[in-house]
């Protein structure tokens, strides 16, 4: 179909051109022609004023002018004195728009008198009549035929682009697909939004599937233990250290189910894109603020805990305090979790340039492998196979770091485990 209608449009433009050369072509035969006979309409009147005037100054007395006038039924004559007071007027037709008129001034006994005599252009097809008729026709003719087509062309232009684009939303809302379909200029650039609208809610939808799936499986496997062992302590028969045992399981249940509550509850908080509240923070104020926060919690587990400030530490950077420390939070939580060996080390490091602030953190954990670098910051993504974790922590510090129109990156660290890097636009 596509092709079809560009070729009707090509054919329109086409048949367009031909009609308005034909009709200039035409106009100018015409224009010729009418020009033409003008000018030998001039000639035959200037001769014909020059036998009349012999005519009239030959009479006795200007009362025998009507007389003779008459006698040219063809032509409309009038004489007129120095005054402009006609003298004589031939009977019949009046003067058009359409009149040859000439003038010729002559002398009646030392009185001046002047005759205008005309005749009506292109006289024959008037009043033949076929002629002028012919010629309004083919007129009539090329101006509808042109009228036509421009609008066929101004209608493929202008209006069907819309109409494809109008039929294309009405499938989309009634199958739910959008057809793909090529659309030129406005209407185009219309459709191209709309359909980047249409790609981005399906990828809403179908994160909002798999949190739905991820929120059922992750909740239902500790809720079927919990089930089980509330069932278990029902019994009669079990043995104290049997019960507590079954309790503290119940609990820990509970506390994943929580756990997995809250990280979903965040996300989805922070996914709406909300309003952020921002300051002027020096680097060396972050910097002091995480050594602060971090060192005797991380301590306190065990990891060893090293940052730096390199660079301008009075570089200032816009943030909102409480949201850049949950960025931190989740970054170092996510460290935590993936520490396999005896070593257990983070590193966080602060720098700047003229334009950027940058902020790294390395881990001595397992890493990630290069082919997932790039997805680790997607919704639910987890390495953790026994799903005790959503896969939200990372998702939330992209949302958070975009919220400052800054930028969150993974790449493997100089510590054998996996190195996040934050970059942040610099205010001074």
């Amino acid at each position: 179909m596509q092709p079809l209608k560009k070729a009707n449009t090509a054919v329109s433009f086409i048949l367009l051109a031909v009609i308005v050369a034909l009709a200039v072509l035409y106009n100018s035969a015409v224009t010729k022609n009418v020009l033409g006979s003008a000018y030998n309409d001039r000639v035959m009147l200037k001769s014909f004023n020059s036998q009349l005037v012999k005519r009239l100054t030959s009479c006795e007395s200007p009362d025998s002018w009507s007389r003779i006038i008459e006698e040219y039924q063809d032509t409309v004559i009038v004489i007129e004195n120095e005054s402009n007071e006609v003298v004589a007027r031939s009977e019949g037709r009046s003067w058009s728009a359409l009149d040859v008129k000439v003038p010729t001034p002559f002398d009646y006994n030392g009185n001046a008198f002047v005759i205008k005599s005309s005749v009506r252009l292109m006289r024959y097809y008037v009043d033949e009549g076929s002629g002028l008729m012919w010629f309004i026709f083919v007129e009539f003719i090329i101006g509808l035929t042109a009228i036509a087509l421009l609008f066929f062309a101004l209608y493929s232009i202008t209006i069907r682009p819309f109409i494809s684009l109008n039929r294309a939303i009405e499938e989309y809302d009634k199958t739910g697909k959008l057809k793909k379909v090529k659309i030129k200029g406005y209407a185009g650039r219309v459709y191209g939004r709309f359909a980047s609208l249409t790609e981005n809610l399906e990828d809403r939808r179908q994160t909002e599937r798999r949190i739905i799936a991820s929120i059922s499986h992750d909740i239902k496997t500790p809720l079927t233990s919990i089930m089980g062992y509330a069932e278990q302590l029902q019994k009669d028969n079990l043995s104290e250290e049997r019960k507590n045992r079954y309790l503290k399981t119940v609990y820990a249940k509970s506390v994943d189910i929580t756990a997995l509550i809250k990280e979903f509850d965040d996300y989805l908080s922070f996914n709406e894109k909300q309003e952020i509240t921002k300051e002027d923070v020096s680097l060396k104020e972050i910097y002091h603020s995480v050594i602060d926060e971090y060192t005797d919690e991380l301590e306190n587990k065990g990891i060893e805990f090293k940052a730096f400030l390199r660079g301008d530490g009075d570089a200032l950077l816009r943030l909102d305090m409480p949201k850049s420390r949950r960025v931190l939070s989740n970054v170092f939580a996510n460290c935590v979790k993936h520490f396999t060996g005896e070593r257990k080390l983070i590193e966080i490091s602060f720098s700047s340039d003229r334009e950027k602030i940058y902020i790294t953190v390395d881990d001595s954990g397992e890493g990630v492998s290069e082919d997932k670098l790039d997805i680790i910051f997607e919704p639910l993504y987890t390495s953790d196979k026994g799903r005790k974790v959503a896969g939200l922590g990372l998702a939330i510090c992209r949302e958070i770091t975009e919220l400052h129109n800054g930028r969150i990156y993974a790449e493997p660290s100089h510590l054998g485990g996996l190195r996040i890097c934050i970059e942040l636009d610099r205010e001074d």
